[in-house]
C-alpha cells in the first residue's frame, strides 16, 4: 500500500523550532520500539566532531564521511565538510543532538521504521542526500525533518532556519500536531 505524504516547506523562526523539538521528548510515540530516530548530518562539521560524537552514549555513530562524493574533494579535507549518520539512543537528548549536529549545515531528522534503518544507511553512504521518499513509499508511520540551519533568511538571517517535513498519513497524531505548529 502506497502513504500519501504530506509535506511542509520553507522559513521556520528559530524559537519556534526549538520549541518543536524540545517537546518531541515527551511525547510518547516518539519511544516507540518499532521506530528508530536517525540524525543526518549533511556536511559542515570537522572531522574531530564526529570522531567525538563516536564517545557519546546518547547516539550510535552509524557512519561518517566527506559530505560529498566528488573523490577531490578529499583534498579539502581541512574544511569542515564531514557527514554523519547516527541513531539515537538517548531519545530525552533529541532536541540536544539535533542542533548540536546540525549547526552548520543542512541537517536531517528522521522517525523512521526499524526494518529501513539499514537501508537508509547504505543509501547515504552512496548518495549522501538519498531520497528518502522513495525508500519510503510503502511506509506510513514515519517524519522526515530536514533543517537548513546555515539558512540566510535575508532581513530575518540569523532569526529563521529553512525547513522540510514529510509526514506519512499514518503518523501518530500528536507528533504530527506538534510538528506542523506555525506558532
Amino acid at each position: 500500500m502506497t502513504s500519501m505524504i504530506d509535506s511542509i516547506s520553507g522559513e521556520v523562526e528559530v524559537d519556534l523550532l526549538e520549541s518543536i523539538t524540545e517537546e518531541l521528548p515527551k511525547l510518547k510515540s516518539i519511544h516507540s520500539t518499532d521506530h528508530s530516530i536517525l540524525i543526518h548530518g549533511m556536511g559542515g562539521q570537522t572531522r574531530s566532531f564526529y570522531n567525538k560524537l563516536r564517545h557519546n552514549p546518547a547516539l550510535e555513530l552509524m557512519w561518517t564521511g566527506w559530505s560529498s562524493n566528488v573523490w577531490w574533494t578529499y583534498l579539502l579535507s581541512f574544511i569542515p565538510g564531514q557527514a554523519g549518520l547516527s541513531k539515537v539512543i538517548d531519545r530525552q537528548q533529541l532536541n540536544k543532538l539535533y542542533f548540536d549536529i546540525g549547526q552548520l549545515s543542512t541537517c536531517g531528522l528522521y522517525f523512521i521504521p526499524n526494518g529501513i534503518v539499514n537501508i537508509v544507511l547504505e543509501n547515504v553512504r552512496k548518495d549522501r542526500t538519498p531520497r528518502l521518499n522513495d525508500l519510503l513509499k510503502d511506509e506510513q508511520n514515519y517524519f522526515l525533518l530536514t533543517v537548513d540551519f546555515d539558512y540566510h533568511g535575508d532581513e530575518r538571517d540569523g532569526e529563521v532556519f529553512y525547513r522540510e517535513l514529510v509526514i506519512g498519513d499514518a503518523l501518530d497524531s500528536e507528533l504530527e500536531q506538534v510538528l506542523t505548529r506555525t506558532e
